[in-house]
């Protein structure tokens, strides 16, 4: 497999990736600055199941005290699920020269390419990536002039099932909160129609020295939830900070058959005057080849989220200040992890 690239497209990997010798350019040399450690114990990352008759309450304790969860029991049909996993194999194989005729454009994040926060890092990641907004048609007919049509399919049955999986958990984390049934609707994630959402698919190719090299850096996510289906090959990390049971240190999140990851992101964190907790997250490579697809939502693009006054128990003054997604984007776009510092309202 190869891939050439530019850093003005945000990815730049090597002629090849399953080699002995890492390039400087990705080799990573802060892996260690905090231990890894397995999800057993007082670490065992929360898994919920979605029949649970508690799951309201469950749901809320996982967002404010870890921001992460598993869930099972979640409805999408094992096949539906295949079927995504054999179109993504057939996406990422495709030779450099044709994927790079759907890279993103400047400016535009979506396409083929690599992570919006790559910029702000000294070195690559391991990684290549295709976001999906809306239909992915005109990309599709581009990669299979003669053949688009079954990859085109099966985005839409699966966008389909996860956006109502999507819009079930978001609704569950406001019930949480303490907003009523009957308030839902006056939330920016109220109305389910009005949710919009982001799908990207991932590939980290096989490594064989993965102590080395990241396939993403550290970073929170700017939607409100991500719904991460992980394929059965663990990668992805969360930063569980110093308590009374050990330093800081990050946490592997397992890949249990039949179960999605849920990440809490900053519009979430926002929206719940801090409650929720918004998951620094990184994905660390290993000597097998993973893919993974990852599923964004949020408010419309004009809708602004910002503490919401129908949260029960909302005593204190709103921390931040109200925001659009795209807003967010954008200061993320310059602040990176200091974005929500930068609409922070000063007590003072």
């Amino acid at each position: 497999m190869s891939l050439h690239t530019t850093r003005k497209l945000k990815i730049h990997q090597p002629e090849n990736f399953e080699f002995d010798s890492i390039p400087d350019s990705h080799s990573w040399g802060n892996l260690h600055d905090h231990p890894s450690v397995e999800p057993i114990g007082p670490d065992a990352i929360p898994v919920i199941d979605l029949n649970d008759p508690k799951l309201i309450e469950k749901i809320g304790k996982a967002c404010e005290e870890w921001g992460v969860f598993i869930i099972r029991n979640h409805g999408i049909e094992p096949e539906v699920l295949n079927r995504l996993c054999s179109q993504m194999h057939r996406l990422f194989a495709l030779p450099a020269e044709v994927k790079l005729k759907v890279a993103k454009a400047e400016g535009n994040d979506v396409g083929y390419g690599g992570t919006p926060v790559s910029h702000f890092f000294p070195k690559f990641s391991w990684f290549e990536g295709f976001a999906i907004v809306g239909s992915p048609v005109d990309h599709a007919q581009k990669l299979w002039p003669d053949d688009y049509s079954s990859f085109c399919e099966v985005i839409e049955e699966y966008n389909k099932a996860i956006n109502s999986l999507g819009c079930r958990l978001i609704h569950a984390m406001l019930l949480s909160l303490g907003v009523s049934e009957e308030a839902l609707h006056q939330t920016p994630l109220g109305d389910s129609s009005k949710i919009k959402t982001a799908m990207h698919l991932n590939s980290y190719p096989a490594c064989t020295n993965p102590d080395r090299v990241l396939g993403l850096p550290p970073h929170t996510d700017s939607a409100c939830v991500a719904i991460v289906y992980q394929n059965g090959v663990s990668g992805l990390q969360v930063l569980r900070c110093k308590d009374d049971i050990a330093p800081t240190r990050w946490v592997r999140v397992p890949a249990v058959p039949d179960t999605f990851v849920v990440n809490i992101g900053d519009l979430m964190h926002v929206l719940s005057n801090g409650r929720f907790h918004n998951v620094l997250h990184r994905v660390t490579i290993s000597k097998t080849n993973r893919l993974s697809s990852a599923c964004f939502f949020g408010p419309q693009a004009d809708e602004k989220v910002g503490p919401h006054s129908k949260l029960a128990g909302l005593e204190e003054s709103p921390l931040y200040r109200p925001v659009t997604w795209p807003g967010l984007q954008k200061i993320r776009s310059m602040l990176h992890d200091k974005a929500l510092q930068a609409i922070k309202i000063d007590s003072n």
